[in-house]
């Protein structure tokens, strides 16, 4: 038996105390599996780590009358600077266990190769997560804690997993925690809900599950996302498009299930090291992309993936879109640095891109805005990588970029304002919503104060790239962009000239 008496966490912060759990009660008999289901930041992980001894209460006890594991799939345990191997036999000495035999074990059930003898710093996530599990198996507890076991490797590995929990030690207690609902109602016999500190259990699943998407909004969910992602006339800017991305992105189940088989592809070519499975891994990022393109994590991954593949290019174009998008430079740089030079020990010698926050003419771009600026001005659907390069290389600010973009033989400017349309002038049929999406998105970056049922009927009136550009042009979207100005002022002379000869 297991027994949590009104436990509370609080973390101190420079903002107050955070309080995590607020008064959890429960108890968990042997062969009882409690799932608990609650959002990012809920405290589930909290939870599990003061079970199992890891970190303690800030009050309240917990009673253990049983073995209890630590949190399977973490790392914390792992002496990093020691190999595989011999963290298996650190486990092994510490439990009184036959090293030999536990190291066969994880040999074949982790699936390491050589690299079980290389340090555990060394090791990527996925790697540490499934030694962490195979070292798990090779001590018998009582009651095995699972924190986000399901996102760890491959289906085949996955299945390898649940054999050994469900069917091998079915008669097992367990408290599971899990992002996939149905991994949570498969392997449970009893279900909680976790939710600003609160604890409430229930025995029947979709009571639990509807209770659990009421209390986080789940059920105005798709609105949002319509909101959000398809009219786009919420957002204020370009900073706040950056912001919301990830709030908005992780409401949507759609992007969640893309992510969770980018990361199992992605785990499985890391173990592999196969191509094959970095091009599936690089393929479903991209998916995810296509329905949150701001999501700026995820351009490291896909980054990653390209790298892996020996696309260095591309990878260089996604670890810089990563950094305009707010990815901390310090983080990637060593990537970009390591693409920079293998493509060529010169280009090492760029300076690393930084994010910037001030006004649009100051930030930095990434591929998307320059993709966006191409349609616009170039009237190009998408760029060749190497122009792409170039682009991101050379022109660190907005106004650098749209200026260049201006002074180029490409520049196509020969729709004058006044041919922007009047709502119910030759309609030809439906909107295409894939080009208002994308027009909503170019008005909230470059003409950031249009407001609500103003934008919508700017989205109705620019029907196509050659009205958009004189209508940014003619509205002052570039006033105040000094670079842009004068390469405007070049190209009026030009234009002037040509008339006068």
């Amino acid at each position: 038996m297991i027994r949590v008496n009104n436990i509370h966490k609080i973390y101190p912060t420079r903002f107050g105390n955070k309080v995590v759990l607020d008064g959890i009660n429960f108890e968990l008999a042997k062969g009882e599996r409690l799932g608990i289901l609650g959002r990012n930041g809920a405290g589930k992980s909290t939870l599990i780590r003061l079970i199992s001894g890891a970190e303690k209460p800030t009050s309240g006890s917990v009673e253990r009358h049983m073995s209890v594991s630590w949190p399977l799939a973490f790392g914390g345990a792992f002496q990093y600077m020691l190999t595989g191997r011999d963290n298996v036999r650190f486990i092994s000495g510490i439990y009184k266990q036959d090293y030999e035999k536990n190291l066969k074990f994880v040999e074949e059930f982790a699936e390491l190769g050589p690299y079980l003898r290389e340090p555990i710093r060394t090791y990527s996530s996925g790697m540490r997560a499934r030694l962490a599990f195979a070292i798990s198996m090779i001590i018998e507890f009582d009651c095995f804690l699972i924190d986000e076991i399901a996102s760890v490797g491959d289906a085949r590995f996955h299945d390898k997993c649940n054999f050994e929990l469900f069917e091998k030690r079915g008669d097992r207690a367990m408290v599971i925690i899990s992002h996939d609902a149905a991994y949570i109602r498969d392997h449970c016999t009893r279900w909680a809900v976790l939710h600003e500190g609160k604890l409430v259990q229930y025995d029947d699943f979709e009571v639990a599950h509807a209770s659990f998407r009421e209390l986080i909004g789940a059920k105005d969910r798709a609105a949002r996302v319509a909101a959000n992602t398809e009219s786009q006339l919420i957002i204020r800017s370009r900073l706040h498009l950056l912001e919301i991305s990830h709030r908005t992105a992780i409401d949507d189940d759609r992007f969640a299930a893309l992510i969770h088989q980018a990361n199992r592809l992605r785990d499985e070519a890391d173990r592999t090291r196969d191509q094959g499975n970095w091009h599936s891994a690089e393929l479903a990022y991209a998916a995810s992309l296509n329905l949150y393109p701001y999501e700026r994590s995820y351009w490291v991954q896909h980054g990653h993936a390209l790298k892996e593949q020996g696309d260095l290019a591309g990878a260089e174009i996604s670890y810089r879109t990563a950094i305009a998008h707010g990815e901390a430079a310090e983080d990637v740089g060593v990537h970009l640095r390591f693409v920079l030079h293998h493509q060529s020990p010169e280009l090492e010698q760029l300076p690393t891109p930084t994010f910037r926050a001030g006004r649009l003419r100051d930030q930095l771009p990434g591929k998307l805005d320059i993709d966006m600026l191409a349609r616009i001005f170039w009237r190009k659907a998408a760029l060749e990588k190497a122009d792409l390069l170039v682009l991101l290389r050379e022109h660190v600010t907005f106004d650098a970029l749209v200026a260049a973009m201006v002074a180029d033989s490409r520049f196509r400017h020969g729709v004058d304002a006044s041919a922007v349309r009047t709502p119910g002038d030759g309609d030809t049929g439906e909107a295409d919503p894939t080009f208002e999406l994308w027009l909503g998105q170019v008005l909230c970056i470059f003409l950031p104060d249009t407001r609500g049922g103003e934008r919508q009927a700017l989205v109705a009136r620019l029907d196509d790239e050659a009205a958009i550009c004189s209508f940014l042009l003619s509205s002052g979207a570039f006033d105040g962009w000094p670079l842009t100005q004068a390469a405007l002022q070049c190209r009026q002379q030009d234009k002037h000239y040509e008339s006068t000869t």
